[in-house]
């Protein structure tokens, strides 16, 4: 058998070629001339957001080190996931209509009001598209789709291996076929191909009902594509989730820019709880136009008054040269008068009620 690094020398021309499809963004039904996000060529960030540092040598070096999985040592935290038996243990002493369990990343379970909802949910063993190759999981899912309830609404954050997992997509067509699916523009014709039907293209600031819990699709600034040639042809976003005057952000991946306190905090401030993304922030000239630092993940939940932060988007992935230590340091150390942060171990679930 081929050494890893053979099979993707050889590998990826292919999938590059495969990929460069020729279709015109300008030809997308969701596509609106009008919005400044819209573009002939694709989605972009809103106006002043950070933009990478370029240095082509550098990034190839970092993505192949990602893909060989050329990670350094790696420190996890003490007791960074709880045993299977006590997350199982833990979530079902937990009251239904009340909580959250960290699964790992940026996969979150939400029981609120009767509803429960999936955010960017992965279960598998590699954010990748390689079975065999790229960045493996640190520790396994918290809970596994079996431990799952049925799951009535699944949010997307954008069109990244991290977050929008094809193999975990279709085991969940077949444990809650009919869940609602949010996904930024772009996605939902992928994901009823994946078997979730109920599948919709929600723009920045579109909103859709489920019972009494309203979500809302906020920017970010991102990026999206799961090769080269698709960059931006969907679009990146968090989403609110509100019910009866409480408010939880899932900020999804996003680097910090003016959108948010002069555009997005007059809109949703403020916030009760707030899941920030704090990890995958090295090296900075790669990081700074996508991931923010944990300080300013620390401050967006500041900036829209949340009460409680939860940092996600960590100690799950190699995704960035930073180690799961340095996002809790960096994240505890943050000056947020008045707001709680929270590290959550993998596989735990907390009281919502405690956290408004």
């Amino acid at each position: 058998m081929l050494p890893t690094r053979q099979i993707l020398a050889l590998s990826w021309p292919l999938l590059l070629l495969a990929a460069c499809t020729g279709n015109s963004f300008a030809d997308q039904p969701f596509f609106n001339p009008t919005k400044y996000h819209h573009t002939v060529d694709g989605f972009r960030n809103p106006p002043g957001s950070p933009e990478n540092v370029r240095r082509p040598a550098r990034f190839f070096s970092f993505l192949w080190g990602r893909i060989t999985e050329d990670n350094g040592p790696i420190k996890l935290p003490d007791n960074h996931i709880l045993p299977s038996s006590e997350a199982i243990k833990q979530f079902h002493g937990s009251p239904t209509w009340s909580r959250i369990t960290w699964i790992g990343h940026a996969s979150f379970l939400i029981g609120w009001n009767g509803v429960n909802i999936l955010s960017d949910p992965h279960f598998s063993e590699r954010s990748s598209p390689f079975s065999f190759a790229g960045p493996k999981r640190f520790t396994p899912p918290g809970l596994g789709i079996e431990d799952l309830p049925k799951i009535d609404v699944i949010i997307i954050s954008h069109n990244h291996y991290d977050s929008f997992d094809e193999n975990s997509l279709r085991a969940l067509s077949k444990h809650s076929p009919d869940a609602i699916v949010l996904a930024p523009l772009g996605l939902a014709q992928t994901i009823k191909r994946w078997g979730l039907k109920n599948a919709r293209d929600m723009d920045w600031y579109d909103k859709h009902s489920v019972d009494d819990i309203t979500f809302m699709s906020t920017p970010a600034i991102h990026r999206a594509n799961r090769w080269l040639f698709d960059v931006n042809e969907t679009l990146w976003s968090g989403f609110t989730i509100e019910s009866n005057g409480k408010v939880i952000w899932f900020v999804g991946d996003t680097a910090m820019g003016p959108v948010f306190e002069q555009e997005l905090a007059k809109r949703i401030a403020p916030v009760d709880i707030t899941l920030t993304p704090v990890g995958a922030f090295l090296p900075r000239e790669i990081m700074q136009a996508s991931h923010t630092t944990p300080e300013e993940a620390a401050y967006l939940a500041k900036m829209m008054g949340s009460k409680s932060a939860i940092g996600m988007h960590w100690g799950t992935f190699p995704l960035g040269e930073d180690h799961p230590l340095d996002a809790i340091e960096r994240f505890n150390k943050a000056p947020t008068p008045n707001v709680t942060k929270i590290m959550m171990k993998i596989g735990q679930t907390l009281d919502l009620r405690d956290l408004w």
